[in-house]
């Protein structure tokens, strides 16, 4: 009896195989939602997630400065699902606190001032682009041809011909050879070739749409650093533009579990997908098994590749699985003291070389320490994971003072975070490649035999948090409606 108790407990051992409605692989935003909306429906449900904790990207790391969100915490105010969510589980929603300081740039071994780079000796720009900050030209020229007024527009086939790489429009536009080097380093999305423009353009205009949600108030078009940011405090309908979750955002997918008391299981890794038109089996790692009438997937494309899917032939969905790409991003949160001060650099700066973005966020004291942020995104968010975390932070630091050498000992870390480096998400968001809206975007929810998709990176209208919220309710939705 002993050796047979065992045995349960090896990896690729079967076990007895568990029975419910609905499997529901991750156990973030998205998967928490639906399994919440099926058991309000009368559906069992038992969602599996191969992290230790639930939550996903929402990931609050707790430091000796407090805690720090080091995957998702945005909440804008159209973020209906998200703050209904909060409100009913009893989470306070806060003002967020990150208002960044000054942006410089350093470009080509030279400190640039936004303000005089129009006539500046490296730039060698042609017409209107020499106005545009050097880190600021792949965000703004990316948003001037953006021909979208609705937020679904980015999956109309009349602007198919927009789905090529942001290099490709510029070139089109009849953009100099500089403002398309430039348009490289600050390139929404993964980058200048990787993304495609329509991609883009879903992700600016449906923030446009948040930042003016419930206000008549204008934003600043021509903020002076690229990648949002940007955070208006007047008061509409109690909250501001944006919100954070008092205590961390990772309180909600805590608080979202936990009605579902153990149809929750986690250090679940799943290994192997069984599907038929009339039901599906999941197994993992363990040797743990599970079917159900109907599966959903709420783990990123790139995590789902690595599962064998056994069972007749994927529609479109099967394409976007193989071959779909992930952003990331990785970011050292530090705080400093102003170094700026004493060396008169702009606080804040981004650059064309490996440190990526340096963010300094007011205190509202001006003196005293700063919360900072290292930030990289697209090649150099690429290239830092290929260090690792154990070389990747004292790089980052050394870069830091190289650039700044009067940040030399005024920098302390607090945490850092890595999302192209974990196992369980390889990256940190939604991305399409240039030519995939037309080969498969439009179509790549089509469940697949039993299986539906949700998650972020199954967006349509909406984006961030949000878009993993109403994700889990559109899959839900879809069950309830084949299961009648």
């Amino acid at each position: 009896m002993a050796t047979s108790a065992a045995l349960t407990l090896l990896p690729g051992v079967a076990l007895a195989e568990e029975k419910s409605d609905v499997v529901i692989i991750g156990a973030g935003l998205s998967g928490l939602n639906a399994a919440n909306l099926l058991v309000e429906q009368g559906f069992k449900v038992i969602v599996l997630d191969a992290n230790n904790v639930v939550g996903g990207r929402v990931r609050t790391h707790h430091t000796a400065n407090g805690p720090i969100d080091v995957g998702a915490s945005q909440i804008g105010r159209s973020y209906a699902r998200v703050i209904d969510a909060c409100w009913r589980y009893g989470l306070k929603l806060i003002p967020e606190d990150r208002d960044l300081l000054k942006f410089g740039a350093h470009y080509q071994n030279h400190w640039i001032d936004n303000a005089t780079w129009a006539s500046h000796p490296l730039n060698r720009c042609e017409g209107e682009e020499r106005s545009i900050p050097p880190l600021m030209m792949g965000s703004r020229l990316a948003g001037k041809y953006n021909p979208l007024k609705n937020i679904d527009d980015w999956l109309d086939p009349k602007f198919s011909e927009y789905d090529v790489s942001l290099r490709t429009l510029l070139r089109q536009k009849g953009h100099s050879a500089q403002a398309i080097e430039l348009a490289a380093l600050s390139a929404p999305g993964i980058g200048i070739d990787e993304t495609s423009v329509l991609r883009m353009w879903q992700e600016e205009t449906r923030g446009a749409l948040d930042r003016k949600f419930g206000t008549d108030v204008k934003t600043d078009a021509h903020k002076d650093h690229p990648f949002g940011e940007a955070h208006t405090r007047d008061i509409v309908n109690g909250l501001t533009s944006t919100s954070n979750i008092e205590g961390g955002c990772h309180l909600l997918p805590l608080a979202m579990a936990r009605p579902l008391g153990d149809a929750v299981r986690v250090n679940k890794k799943v290994v192997h997908i069984e599907l038929s038109s009339s039901a599906g089996a999941v197994t993992c790692a363990d040797g743990s098994r599970y079917r159900g009438r109907f599966i959903i997937s709420a783990v990123p494309f790139t995590v789902l590749r690595k599962v064998k899917i056994s069972g007749p032939p994927g529609p479109s969905v099967a394409q976007a699985i193989a071959t779909m790409p992930y952003a990331n991003t990785a970011r050292l949160y530090l705080t400093v003291d102003p170094f700026w001060l004493e060396d008169g650099l702009p606080p804040s700066f981004s650059t064309d070389g490996p440190l990526g973005m340096f963010w300094a966020i007011d205190n509202h004291k001006g003196t005293g320490p700063h919360r900072a942020m290292i930030v990289l995104v697209s090649a150099v968010a690429r290239e830092i994971t290929k260090r690792g975390t154990e070389q990747a932070v004292p790089f980052l630091l050394s870069e830091l003072a190289r650039l700044r050498p009067a940040s030399a000992g005024k920098v302390r870390v607090n945490t850092y975070m890595d999302w192209g480096a974990d196992p369980l998400q390889l990256g940190c968001g939604f991305s399409l490649a240039p030519g995939q809206v037309n080969s498969f975007a439009r179509t790549m929810l089509e469940p697949w035999e039993v299986m539906h998709f949700a998650g972020e990176h199954t967006r349509r209208s909406d984006f961030g948090m949000e878009s993993a919220m109403e994700s889990g309710e559109r899959a839900a939705l879809e069950i309830m409606a084949r299961a009648a």
